[in-house]
């Protein structure tokens, strides 16, 4: 259905709009396609057959694969963002913020192949750049944040070191989604971000904060 909304409508008179049209519904088909199968076994052919427009179309919005990678990954990366500074506003404290953050990322995991990672890292090397150089240290700065929120709460332990802490924990991220240390055969990524965060939560709470994840947790 949504590849087909820019057909709905008479752009004739704004053809600027329905290009601008025709590239959100691009960027998101491409995107959810990405996810599912990684980025190098998708083709612009996939892409544009997906869409529902032709090739020569599809190129006259997008200069290459690997615009249309970039352009995907900030826009995803944007969309994340917001949607985590969504939860840290709507949390009842930094503890539920942390709960909630990591039930999204979760859910994610739950629809992301691997290849994408891996693909990334070889052949869109400055794709996988912006990721690091932006995109980790707003997850670097949101840990150090939360932190600082449950130490002045009262239910994370007070000589945790929150600079250090989320430092350690975005390098863990990386080495989470890196198959040559953790193969995706052995260990599924859902169940390895779980027992990170786990290992994570239980190594900044105090005895308040541990009761009150307990009954997350039931």
């Amino acid at each position: 259905m949504r590849k087909k909304l820019w057909k709905l409508y008479n752009f004739a008179e704004f053809p600027q709009l329905l290009s601008y049209m025709k590239g959100l519904v691009l960027y998101d088909i491409a995107r959810d396609l990405f996810i599912k199968f990684g980025i190098k076994s998708v083709s612009m052919d996939d892409i544009s057959r997906e869409a529902g427009m032709s090739k020569k179309t599809v190129y006259s919005l997008i200069p290459d694969k690997a615009s249309l990678i970039n352009t995907v990954i900030k826009r995803f990366t944007k969309k994340e963002e917001d949607e985590i500074n969504a939860i840290v506003e709507t949390a009842t404290d930094a503890l539920d913020e942390m709960v909630k953050i990591t039930e999204h990322v979760l859910d994610f995991f739950r629809r992301f192949n691997p290849r994408l990672t891996y693909d990334l890292k070889k052949y869109y090397k400055s794709s996988w750049t912006m990721i690091e150089n932006t995109h980790f240290q707003f997850i670097r700065n949101c840990i150090q944040k939360n932190i600082e929120r449950g130490k002045k709460e009262g239910i994370y332990r007070k000589e945790v070191n929150e600079k250090i802490i989320s430092r350690l924990y975005v390098q863990s991220s990386r080495v989470i989604v890196n198959e040559d240390v953790f193969p995706m055969q052995e260990f599924p990524k859902v169940v390895l971000f779980e027992k990170f965060i786990e290992y994570h939560i239980y190594g900044i709470l105090n005895d308040k904060g541990l009761k009150k994840y307990k009954k997350y947790k039931k």
